[in-house]
């Protein structure tokens, strides 16, 4: 008997998904940056970075340590979720109540200090969301998942670009972000909870100590990276001013509006490998390489050509505004190779039962950006805050390759990189032509049109791989078996 896996169903719901949620992201970032202009969208960042910042306490790792285990013994989850419930909206209470208390020390003015108080609100709702998340990641309906993701986004644009029409300003952004937050909140525990309840209705509240401590390690892995996403926009507001946080603001979200390719790719493939993979020992080099390999054959192209049509791109979608933020642009769009890999490879390091390691290389890194921006910022600003995050995410990139060296084939990794990179480098070399003879945008739609075809034809991304992915072919039933080249 044979039931189709639903990993590379998965991998398309999500990625589909998460392409129109960060296509319509992308529209809204868009409309804010330009209505507001740098000064007053600096603010709406510096709120929504510290925000960000102090969500951590609103799980402390609770979301992948329980996907992990419930992916593992199905049956935890009737036991756990509602317990988790209630435990994640005293976190993100607790968080709020925190951030409220030391928002008078920050002496920011009184609209900035009220889209903080909104998204430190938001964050309560958006933990009733993500613990329903746990429940269709682990049982793999992520075509749940991504209808609810879809859901909020668009409730999300909609509501701000309504209220921005309105002649309101950054703050009534905010607040409409609350409400949307709240609502997503409850849809989406009342579709868990009629799915796959009835849900314990003891809570285990003697075993939350226990919960919290396995869950730690993970939780650190996403306080260190997310201080260290973030923190730079606070620092560029205190040392140079809501102008140049508006500024590194348009072109770090330029280039992290990207990140849904290997957020929804992995998302599709961490339930299924958590239940094959728990050994340090653990050969991950199949899923790695074929993962690996469609990350890197987007990243490269996208570097390449935001770093050769960084200024005309910020004319185009921003208005020349923003033209100071050209340079930092595209330095920034280096960065795109190095995160779309390491976010694969802290994803498998987690699952094979190494998030310490990857707990300390996320400190690390995080201390070592926060060093080199209290000196750097002050002197070359938000230019310069992007040159640090690059360094970083290089030196990231290279402990995590040391973490696996036992569980991947690093020199197929690099043949790999370098057949793409010399591809990379021919369409690179188009760009470079055409960019001062053409609109920017055929320019790409050219490169992409020359680029895609030879990355099939070289054999980098072979076709029978695209056709199997598409086809959605079927595989045995029971737990997932990984062979090399799999993983998709």
């Amino acid at each position: 008997m044979t039931t189709k896996s639903r990993v590379p169903l998965n991998a398309i719901l999500l990625s589909s998904s998460q392409f129109i949620r960060a296509a319509i992201g992308f529209i809204f970032f868009l409309f804010l940056a330009r209505r507001l202009g740098p000064g007053n969208y600096g603010k709406y960042v510096f709120a929504f970075s510290l925000a960000e910042i102090f969500s951590i306490l609103g799980d402390i790792g609770l979301h992948e340590y329980s996907i992990r285990e419930i992916a593992r013994r199905p049956e935890l989850l009737r036991q756990r979720l509602a317990g988790i419930l209630v435990l994640k909206t005293l976190l993100s209470s607790t968080s709020a109540i925190i951030m409220l208390a030391i928002l008078p020390l920050m002496g920011k003015d009184r609209s900035t200090s009220l889209a903080v108080v909104a998204f430190a609100l938001a964050q309560i709702g958006y933990s009733w969301f993500y613990t329903a998340t746990i429940a269709f990641a682990a049982r793999q309906d992520m075509h749940i998942q991504a209808s609810l993701w879809l859901m909020e986004k668009v409730l999300f644009a909609a509501a701000g670009m309504a209220v921005i029409i309105a002649g309101r300003g950054f703050v009534a952004v905010a607040l409409s972000n609350t409400f949307v937050q709240f609502f997503g909140g409850v849809v989406a525990v009342g579709i868990a909870w009629r799915k796959y309840g009835p849900f314990a209705r003891r809570l285990d509240r003697g075993q939350w100590g226990g919960y919290l401590k396995a869950a730690l390690p993970f939780g650190l892995i996403v306080a260190f990276y997310l201080v260290y996403f973030r923190i730079d926009s606070v620092m560029i507001s205190f040392f140079r001013g809501d102008d140049e946080v508006g500024q590194y603001g348009a072109a770090y979200n330029l280039v992290s509006a990207l990140m849904f390719l290997p957020a929804g790719l992995v998302a599709a493939l961490f339930p299924r490998l958590a239940g094959a993979f728990s050994s340090p020992e653990d050969n991950l080099d199949g899923p790695f390489q074929r993962a690996a390999r469609w990350l890197l054959a987007l990243s490269l192209p996208m570097a390449v050509g935001i770093w050769l049509l960084a200024e005309p791109l910020i004319v185009a979608l921003l208005k020349d505004t923003y033209l100071p933020a050209a340079t930092a642009f595209a330095v920034l769009g280096w960065t795109l190779p190095v995160w779309f890999i390491t976010f694969l490879q802290g994803n498998l390091l987690t699952i094979i039962e190494r998030q310490k390691a990857v707990a300390v290389v996320g400190l690390a890194n995080m201390i070592l950006n926060i060093g080199m921006n209290l000196v750097i910022i002050p002197r070359f600003g938000f230019t310069g805050a992007a040159v640090t995050t690059l360094i970083t995410e290089i030196i990231g990139l290279t402990q995590m390759f040391w973490l696996l060296r036992r569980n991947i084939s690093l020199a197929e990794t690099a043949i790999m990189a370098l057949k793409l990179a010399a591809l990379t480098a021919v369409m690179g070399l188009l760009v470079w032509l055409l960019r001062d003879r053409m609109n920017v945008f055929v320019v790409i739609a050219l490169a992409a049109l020359v680029y895609a075809p030879a990355v099939v034809a070289f054999g980098i991304i072979p076709w029978q791989e695209i056709r199997e992915i598409l086809s959605r072919k079927s595989a045995p039933s029971g737990p997932p078996q990984i062979r090399p080249n799999e993983g998709l």
